[in-house]
C-alpha cells in the first residue's frame, strides 16, 4: 500500500470525523456514554458540546494537514518522507494508547472499540508505509524525474 493512499484515507477519515463532532458533537459524545445529555444541567450539557465542537475543528483542522501532506508528499526527499511518516505513527500512537486506555477505564463502548481501532490501523499502515521506503540516498526523491 503506498503512503499517499493512506495519507488520502486518513485525511478523508479525519475531515470526516472532524465534520460530525463539530456538527453533532452531543450526538457523537453519546455514543463514547457520556452520561445521559439530556439529564444533566444545561450548563453542563453545553459544556460537553462546546468540547466536542473544539474537537471536531482540531480534527477538522488535522485532516485538511494531512491532505495537504498528501498533495505534495511526492515531492518531498525520502528523508522528508520518512520524518513525515514518523510523526504521524508517533501521533496514531498516542491516540490508539489513550483510546484504549479510556475505553478499558470508562467508555466500554463499540464505538470506543472502533476509535482505538482507527488510531492502530492508521499506525500500522504507517510504519509498513515507511519500512518499503527505498533506503538508498536520503536526498533522492521517491519518485524521481526521469
Amino acid at each position: 500500500m503506498r503512503a499517499t493512499l493512506i495519507l488520502k484515507v486518513n485525511a478523508i477519515t479525519l475531515v470526516a470525523a472532524g465534520i460530525a463532532f463539530g456538527l453533532y458533537g452531543p450526538l457523537m459524545m453519546a455514543f463514547f456514554a457520556i452520561p445521559e445529555l439530556l439529564a444533566i444541567s444545561a450548563d453542563a450539557y453545553w459544556q460537553i458540546a462546546a468540547f466536542a465542537r473544539m474537537f471536531g475543528a482540531a480534527l477538522f483542522g488535522f485532516g485538511l494537514l494531512v491532505l495537504a501532506v498528501h498533495n505534495s508528499y511526492a515531492d518531498l526527499t525520502i528523508a522528508s518522507q520518512k520524518r513525515v511518516l514518523a510523526a504521524l505513527i508517533l501521533g496514531h500512537l498516542i491516540g490508539a494508547f489513550i483510546a484504549i486506555t479510556e475505553q478499558s477505564s470508562i467508555w466500554w463502548t463499540p464505538a470506543g472499540w472502533i476509535t482505538t481501532a482507527v488510531f492502530a490501523l492508521f499506525m500500522l499502515a504507517y510504519i509498513y508505509a515507511i519500512f518499503t521506503l527505498p533506503s538508498n540516498n536520503p536526498d533522492e526523491r521517491s519518485n524521481p524525474v526521469e
